[in-house]
């Protein structure tokens, strides 16, 4: 009997226990029905941000496949430019280093300069040389133009001699025609005793003495000549001079190409700049001993850069050049700069690889290759240093 006592009011107090929970409970929950309520609400606001995420994503999408459609990306890309390596075409001592990495020079800017003490001194032992040719030349013009003067002078002389002589000797033949004229008549005159002895004598000394004067002035006359002809024959001496100047002018042609040949080492020894542009590495110190084909500088035109952008061999079909393009530069994103397609490859970028790939096993894995395209700036806002990360967006659109 104690024992179902005990399990009687066991279970009494257990079911008292939980009508005073039931009805503590029931209080609570009639004395907040703002809490009922506020659950309702969360639940909506819930699935409207839910539906308005829905809806943007479906917005942005959207855009994407349009822009997929209508442009052609490229993440991987880069400013390019053409790098010029500056290099020496001599060997010798560097003394003189004039640029550093970073400065902008101008095209014919002396970039180094390689010693040249021992050209220069050959140089001027050429220009010695040549002075002396200079010299000789002179000499011999000056000889040329005094043995002309000499020999014209001396057969021009000769030659009024031989004018005069021969005037003369017209002249006593004159004489001696009269003269002998005059015997003839004395000659009769004193066959007919008419005039003396005497007076026929000194008709016939006049004749004589006339036909000697003609004699003289014959043998003048061929005495000047050859003396004309002998100031003729001097100006031979003028073709011997003429001879010499021409070896001269071989010397000095020799020479002269010696000196050009000289002055072009002694230019290869003063590195310039060949376009203008900024230092990009210095491979040298000053005092360092440079050979043939040793790398000084490399060095490239900062207006002269462009984008190469490798794209997939599947969308180069849809490329055409001169379509727009719009590059955002990792380095500038807030900066706008435009392009247009300039280039687009032959080759794919893997038939350059310094290490092809065979495949002598059999075993094939297709791999989309990469076709270079070049894209030229349109619009540059800010100079753009080559190597740069850059994206494109080529509008396919525009079917130039």
């Amino acid at each position: 009997m104690s024992e179902g006592n005990e399990k009687n009011s066991g279970a009494e107090q257990k079911s008292n226990s939980q009508s005073s929970d039931d009805n503590e409970t029931a209080p609570q929950t009639a004395s907040n029905p703002q809490k009922r309520f506020r659950r309702r609400p969360s639940r909506a606001l819930r699935y409207f941000v839910i539906g308005t995420i829905a809806i943007v994503a479906g917005i942005f999408a959207g855009r994407e496949v349009m822009s997929r459609m209508t442009h052609v990306y490229e993440y991987d890309a880069r400013v390019t430019t053409d790098h010029i390596t500056v290099g020496s075409r001599v060997d010798g001592l560097l003394i003189q280093l004039n640029v550093e990495s970073g400065d902008r020079v101008d095209a014919g800017t002396l970039l180094a300069q390689v010693d040249d003490q021992v050209q220069t001194f050959e140089l001027e032992a050429l220009r010695a040389s040549l002075a002396g040719v200079k010299a000789e030349r002179t000499e011999y013009a000056a000889r040329t133009d005094m043995v002309t003067r000499q020999t014209d002078s001396r057969f021009q002389t000769r030659t009024t001699e031989v004018q005069a002589q021969q005037a003369r000797r017209s002249a006593l033949a004159a004489e001696l025609r009269l003269a002998n004229q005059e015997l003839e008549r004395f000659q009769s005159l004193f066959n007919r005793r008419v005039i003396s002895r005497a007076r026929l004598d000194r008709a016939e000394a006049e004749v004589s003495r006339l036909e000697s004067e003609l004699r003289r002035a014959d043998a003048d006359i061929a005495s000047s000549r050859g003396e004309a002809a002998e100031a003729e024959a001097d100006k031979g001496e003028l073709t011997v001079i003429q001879s010499e100047l021409a070896i001269l002018d071989h010397k000095e042609a020799e020479l002269l190409a010696k000196i050009a040949r000289q002055e072009a080492l002694i230019a290869q020894r003063a590195i310039r700049a060949p376009i203008p542009g900024i230092i990009d590495r210095v491979f040298v110190e000053n005092g360092e001993f440079v050979g043939p084909g040793r790398r000084v500088l490399m060095l490239h035109n900062p207006e002269n850069v462009w984008v190469e952008a490798n794209i997939k061999e599947t969308q180069v079909r849809r490329l055409n050049i001169g379509q727009s393009v719009h590059i955002t530069v990792d380095a500038f994103p807030d900066d706008n700069f435009i392009g247009r397609v300039e280039k687009i490859g032959t080759a794919a970028t893997s038939r350059f690889a310094l290490l092809p790939t065979p495949n002598p096993s059999g075993n094939f894995t297709k791999v989309t290759q990469r076709i270079p395209v070049k894209i030229a700036f349109t619009e540059r806002p800010k100079p753009l240093s080559p190597g740069m990360m850059v994206e494109v967006e080529i509008d396919v659109r525009d079917q130039k």
